[in-house]
């Protein structure tokens, strides 16, 4: 499948550059006005191979010129990209005379000469035509053992499913008065068959007729209706098995059209009880093309799907459960381990032998709870009979589990795994390969990671569906939520919303798999602990078609040697460097460097060797001054003294920005696109405050999150020009609010948005209760309030109020003595923190009626407080009775 991978990808890098070109003859128009023909030339060129590589198809998987071709095609896009920008830089520098955009035409000629050649050897191939002439012989055995039946004999695969069972169970044996659809859905290698087989055979008595039909990536709509028809209709059986003319009726099937069957299933269907199972079933599109042939059928008819999409589990039937099969623990992976490698014909009762189970579990762990891993790891180890042979697969488990097992009923588990990346978009594709840049179990942050997808260019802004008012950090959002939604990719941990992404990770082995794929490619040179300080030799395991091999992408993981200063040990261009093999792999045109581990001197930045850089992630050390090209993500406000941040009119997020340079070249005014904020109103005056609120950065509506700090003066004037701000989601305040100058005395909190669902106060200095005007927040999830945020010293929450609130933090309140929780308040919290509220007597009494309270941290309160809610020697303390029900409950004195 390699070179099918190959021109996948080399697909999407080709679309980039397309989409780049573009980019930079809209917004460098002035700079490229000399070549400007000789760019469009180019551009269509890259367009046509374009064409090509989207028609692309694994039939020419084993076909070396393609590979070769593909290879050059993505030489070509990196070459043309590469031409362009430094023809740009230098005219930028002042840096060109007559003969640079001479020499520049020279080599967009050469490059359109190169892709020009590529074509004509496509043609002469006949490669442009083969895709639609069917599928490779491969692809096609892959799929052969793959397919599905009911009637398979996995028993011995079923391991601990039994909650997820009975879950199935419960949901197709439900009577409802529509057409039901039951979904299974979850990564590859996750059971999902083996579950509906379990319940499918154990169910399907109760229905008058059933089928199951194997549908998979390359589907054929009449197929699929011919195989559901054979199966729902008794009479079609036994014509087939005991008629004259046994063939005859498949063959008048065959030459029936789509719709025709269509009727013809949905007539058997009409007036049954019936249960179709749809296995493998990857795309909405081949729901849609047998749907209408399915309908409501007698009271409990139902329709159960398997599948990695769970996008297409929603759209079939959103008011339907899904079920997803847990991983396996290391107890039940070592037993179904134990099942495959030790069979009863070679030991007595199937169990294992003392001198094999610590080594057992150890490989068991390595699988990572995924049961296909499992059974592939099991079924290699039945053939080893040795100690020996066991410690030898367990020195390279991973190469072992990549393998395809020809003889047995399953592929190796990458190839398993891999179905799901062929399955992806051209687009999609690369944003996957990027997650391989991640540590192992390292949680991936969302902002920070779709950030680094628009800053190397891999969110399109043609892409198809995308709407003409998202803006990059959306369009990234949406390809996140479409790999978790495949189940390429996990998440790690929900944000404030309780929907949103805050971290996201990747399973080890589908983890696996993308660096695989993404060395193959040379999509980026990883450096890794134990690799840091010896030298590494690229070019040994790059291909050799061409001179272009390096990755544009250096990646170096945490514990590497960063070391780079100038104390002589070797030369690399022109500089003296120690323990830095790292610096191998720089070349002049690297467009990433990301460091996610230690800290890197910047003196290599000045190095003209950056001169292409993109994009960089890295932490400073030995207060290195920061290159007037960079803008530092954590800017102090001495940094913002030479931004033009007016000129920054497409910016969306900014951080920690002194209100000051807001009112630089009318920036309040221009900053219109800007969804997240942090404005420090340090030595501002309150006129000041008064005209950011009424700026369109806040009054435009396009607000998702603001944090605003004043740490002096009278504080905050009215927050009315907040309430403007309909999607704003998070609101950080410090600083004084001011109270009691509305009508009859309201709340200047009551101005807050309803679409907040985190809210932080600090500093406040409010004289009023504020619980009032918050639990009445409809989505609030969120809520910390502290540092003599609230001067009172009662504080009510009132029946049904917070009714979304999850997270609650009372801290540094010192004024507060009295809490009451009316009973019904609060209904899903999950997490409260009591930190240093010194003066308050005792836990509410109302606290006992939160029964969703999962979590209880008490930290810094006195000793007497605390007494009150532990066991001591046995006995209660007299509060204890009001959080005997929370599961976890911490305590630091």
């Amino acid at each position: 499948m390699a070179e099918f991978l190959l021109s996948k990808l080399a697909e999407s890098v080709v679309s980039q550059t397309v989409q780049r070109i573009t980019d930079l003859l809209i917004h460098e128009a002035a700079s490229l006005r000399s070549v400007k023909e000789d760019v469009l030339l180019l551009k269509d060129d890259l367009r046509s191979l374009w064409a090509f590589l989207k028609d692309a198809d694994s039939k020419q998987e084993h076909d070396q010129r393609l590979r070769d071709l593909v290879l050059q095609v993505k030489d070509v896009a990196f070459d043309a990209d590469d031409v362009i920008e430094i023809f740009i830089l230098k005219v930028t520098s002042s840096y060109v005379k007559a003969f640079h955009n001479k020499n520049v035409r020279i080599q967009l000629s050469f490059v359109r000469k190169r892709t020009r050649g590529i074509f004509r050897r496509m043609q002469n191939y006949g490669i442009e035509s083969v895709a639609a002439e069917g599928t490779s012989s491969t692809a096609e055995l892959q799929r052969s053992l793959r397919r599905s039946s009911p009637n398979d004999d996995e028993d011995h695969d079923v391991i601990s499913l039994e909650r997820s069972t009975r879950a199935l169970t419960a949901e197709l044996t439900k009577e409802e008065d529509r057409l039901c659809i039951v979904s299974i859905v979850g990564m590859g290698g996750l059971g999902k068959t083996t579950l509906a087989k379990k319940v499918f055979n154990s169910v399907k008595q109760h229905f008058d007729c059933s089928a199951w039909v194997f549908i998979s990536q390359r589907y054929v709509p009449k197929d699929i209706l011919i195989e559901i028809f054979k199966q729902v209709d008794s009479s079609f059986e036994n014509t087939m098995k005991f008629g004259n003319n046994k063939y005859q009726k498949q063959r008048y099937l065959q030459e029936m059209q789509e719709h025709e069957l269509i009727g013809l299933v949905k007539a058997e269907l009409k007036q049954k009880l019936y249960l179709v199972v749809l296995d493998d079933i990857w795309r909405i599109e081949a729901w849609d093309s047998v749907k209408r042939a399915f309908p409501k059928g007698k009271k409990g008819s139902k329709l159960l799907f398997t599948t990695r999409n769970r996008e297409v589990a929603t759209f079939a039937d959103p008011l339907s459960s899904q079920i997803e099969p847990p991983f396996l623990t290391l107890e039940e992976s070592w037993e179904l381990l134990q099942r495959k490698a030790f069979t009863r014909d070679i030991v007595g009762d199937g169990s294992c032998p003392l001198e094999f189970i610590d080594l057992g579990k150890e490989m068991a762990q390595k699988c990572g709870g995924l049961p296909l891993a499992v059974v592939v790891l099991g079924g290699l180890l039945s053939t080893k009979n040795s100690l020996d042979e066991w410690k030898k697969v367990m020195r390279d488990v991973n190469s072992y589990l990549s393998k395809q097992e020809s003889r047995q009923q399953y592929d190796g588990v990458h190839e398993i795994l891999a179905l799901s990346y062929h399955d992806l978009p051209y687009y999609l594709k690369p944003c996957f390969l990027y997650l391989g840049n991640y540590p192992e179990d390292y949680g991936i942050p969302k902002r920070k990671l779709v950030r680094l997808w628009i800053g190397e260019g891999f969110i399109m802004t043609q892409t198809e569906g995308m709407t003409a008012k998202q803006t990059f950090e959306e369009v990234a959002e949406g390809y996140l939520e479409e790999l978790i939604n495949r189940c390429m990719v996990q998440v790690d941990k929900r944000d404030h919303t309780g929907i949103g992404v805050k971290t996201c990770r990747m399973h080890d082995l589908m983890r696996d798999m993308c660096t695989l794929k993404a060395r193959n490619e040379i999509f980026a040179q990883i450096i890794q602990q134990h690799e840091s300080n010896m030298s590494i030799n690229v070019s040994a395991t790059s291909f050799q078609h061409s001179g272009n091999s390096h990755s544009r992408r250096l990646v170096i993981h945490p514990g590497c040697d960063l070391y780079w200063d100038t104390h002589p040990t070797c030369t690399y261009f022109g500089m003296h460097v120690a323990n830095a093999s790292w610096v191998n792999q720089v070349h002049p045109n690297l467009r990433s460097l990301l460091c996610f581990g230690g800290a890197l001197s910047l003196s290599a930045l000045r190095l003209s060797n950056f001169r292409m850089l993109r994009v960089l992630e890295l932490r400073v050390v030995d207060g290195s001054k920061i290159p007037g090209a960079i803008v530092p993500y954590n800017m102090s406000k001495e940094d913002w003294n030479d931004v033009r941040i007016d000129e920054l009119k497409d910016i969306e997020t900014l951080k920690d920005i002194p209100s000051s340079v807001l009112f630089r070249y009318d920036a309040l005014n221009k900053l219109i696109n800007i969804r997240n904020i942090g404005i420090d109103f340090e030595g501002s005056s309150n006129d000041d405050v008064r005209k950011v609120l009424a700026s369109p950065i806040i009054q435009s509506g396009r607000l998702q999150s603001l944090n605003m700090y004043i740490s002096s003066g009278d504080g905050f004037p009215s927050l009315e020009s907040v309430s403007s701000c309909h999607g704003l989601s998070k609101l950080n305040l410090k600083g004084k609010l001011l109270e009691g100058m509305h009508s009859n005395n309201n709340h200047t909190l009551q101005f807050l948005p309803a679409s907040l669902t985190k809210l932080i106060l600090w500093r406040s200095n409010m004289e009023q209760d504020p619980m009032p005007v918050l639990e009445k927040l409809p989505n609030l999830r969120f809520l910390r309030v502290g540092s003599d945020a609230y001067r009172g010293s009662t504080m009510v929450c009132s029946t049904d109020g917070f009714p979304m609130l999850e997270t609650l933090v009372l801290f540094d309140l010192v004024f507060l003595k009295k809490w009451t929780i009316e009973k019904g308040s609060m209904p899903s919290l999950k997490k409260l923190t009591i930190d240093e509220v010194s003066n308050l007597e005792m836990i509410p009494e109302g606290l006992q009626f939160v029964t969703s309270l999962k979590e209880l941290n008490i930290v810094g309160m006195d000793n007497s407080f605390c007494d009150k809610l532990q066991v001591k020697n046995g006995i209660e303390g007299e509060d204890y009775y009001k959080v005997r029900h929370i599961p976890s409950i911490s305590i630091q004195i």
